[in-house]
């Protein structure tokens, strides 16, 4: 009796477990691109920044992101885009934050699920960051599963964070936080004085300082058991030499340089689009 009661408690997790996490069954569907994938794809790499010179020698410097030929941004099912917007900061209440997010796209008449536990922001030494960990604390009040109605769009990710101290010093907590295109200059091997104020480097897809990519896993089941990964490659397009970042604190700077709604670029706290070297005595 002891033996069958234990074995019922078993076959109950068993079936609860099944029921509340994604079964996958292993069969992956291909995402394979629709005629307007390319489309997509262009929006983000027509920004080209002129070649201009002046004499000061550039302390900081701005990066153009686009998208390499190879990603799939547009399928029969969905398509995602990089949306960029401004955002008040949790901890400052005068000052906004331009970050960017991953908006997806139902392009069916059925639900669309995202699974945020095998969706990963893959960096430029090829580390990863899942968007779902439930042993991390910035998750921990996250969903895992998004649900996308049909026609409809959602981010796959939010910008949520918590201020757990006041003062001069204000601490956040960070729940959920979208993309932000920084980029490390040692890795990419920029430094200061590399270029001239307005000075632009220009890179292919295949030779280029800085890359980022996201993999999104996609179902139209709610269980998983057919599934499809979306791939999209990021990489530095552009390099434009800054002299003085002050100059772009109170404007993005790609209203002031020409960007559309499609430039992807790095932003920074403060230099609306500009990375800083701090200089070293």
């Amino acid at each position: 009796m002891m033996m069958n009661l234990s074995y019922f408690k078993c076959l109950l997790y068993v079936v609860v477990m099944a029921m509340s996490v994604p079964s996958w069954a292993q069969k992956l569907v291909e995402a394979t691109p629709d005629k307007n994938n390319q489309k997509v794809i262009k929006r983000y790499n027509r920004y080209h920044h002129p070649q201009r010179y002046s004499s000061g020698r550039s302390i900081g410097y701005t990066a153009v992101f686009g998208v390499k030929k190879n990603s799939v941004m547009s399928t029969a099912d969905v398509e995602v885009n990089v949306v960029k917007r401004w955002v008040q900061d949790a901890a400052i209440d005068d000052m906004d934050n331009r970050l960017y997010f991953i908006e997806i796209k139902n392009k069916t008449d059925e639900t669309i699920y995202i699974d945020k536990g095998n969706c990963y922001r893959i960096y430029n030494d090829s580390t990863r960051y899942c968007y779902f960990v439930p042993e991390r604390d910035d998750t921990s009040s996250c969903q895992r599963i998004i649900a996308i109605p049909p026609h409809a769009k959602k981010n796959l990710s939010e910008y949520h964070a918590v201020l757990i101290k006041n003062g001069p010093y204000p601490e956040l907590k960070i729940i959920d936080y979208p993309e932000d295109f920084n980029w490390d200059a040692k890795s990419a091997g920029v430094c200061e004085g590399l270029l001239q104020d307005l000075e632009v480097r220009s890179f292919t897809e295949d030779k280029s300082p800085y890359y980022r990519s996201f993999l999104i896993t996609y179902s139209k089941e709610a269980d998983f058991s057919t599934y499809s990964h979306l791939t999209i490659h990021f990489y530095m397009r552009q390099l434009i030499g800054a002299y003085y970042p002050e100059l772009y604190k109170d404007i993005d700077i790609f209203d002031r340089l020409g960007g559309d709604e499609y430039t992807i670029t790095n932003c920074e706290y403060g230099y609306g689009g500009v990375n800083r070297f701090r200089r070293i005595e």
